[in-house]
């Protein structure tokens, strides 16, 4: 069952070095397997962003970003619609298109509760226009539901955190309307997304 798992690519963009560092830490301490790139500047990020189109994560300091924030942010997103991005500033900005707000007054643990959120949730729907269709990761999560692995299995396997299986298979549920083990694995044979021998 194993299969080479594509590495996350993450970019962080911001003109202190001490801030990407320590977001590559906190990275590292997340255990994200990953990919990662820095820039220092809004020019820097830009051209990144155009030559690199398939980022997953674009962490971006606020201060790199020019004049009008959300209009900055905006154009970045544009060269880079599904990629998720988290903006790292001084105070909330409601009209900021982001996935995600880190204040720096926040402390220790809400930071890496936010980050842990950030890079678990789910790539729902994010590529696809049907919600019924399953995305890729969600049929990596049914394959080894229905080989018989189990959340935390299932987790190891896959490079992310039992919360993120949990909700996959609350996803699943809800687009195929199946509740079952033995109905994923009834589905996942139909669909021959399995071999009747690697079902366990």
């Amino acid at each position: 069952m194993e299969r080479a798992e594509k590495k996350r690519q993450i970019l962080i963009a911001s003109d202190e070095f001490l801030y990407r560092l320590g977001i590559k830490t906190l990275i590292n301490v997340l255990g994200v397997d990953c990919d990662l790139f820095e820039t220092n500047s809004y020019e820097e990020l830009n051209g990144f962003v155009k030559k690199n189109t398939k980022l997953d994560f674009i962490i971006v300091s606020e201060g790199i970003l020019l004049g009008y924030k959300s209009e900055s942010l905006q154009n970045i997103k544009r060269k880079c619609c599904a990629c998720k991005t988290l903006i790292i500033g001084k105070k909330l900005n409601s009209a900021c298109m982001c996935d995600e707000f880190l204040l720096n007054s926040y402390d220790r643990k809400i930071v890496v509760e936010k980050l842990q959120n950030f890079f678990d949730e789910p790539e729902v729907s994010r590529y696809e226009d049907d919600p019924g269709v399953l995305s890729d990761r969600e049929v990596d999560v049914i394959k080894a539901v229905a080989a018989g692995y189990s959340n935390k299995e299932i987790a190891d396997q896959l490079f992310i955190s039992i919360n993120t299986v949990i909700t996959h298979r609350k996803n699943i549920t809800r687009k195929l309307g199946i509740k079952t083990i033995s109905g994923l694995t009834v589905y996942a044979l139909m669909n021959q997304l399995i071999q009747a021998d690697e079902v366990m």
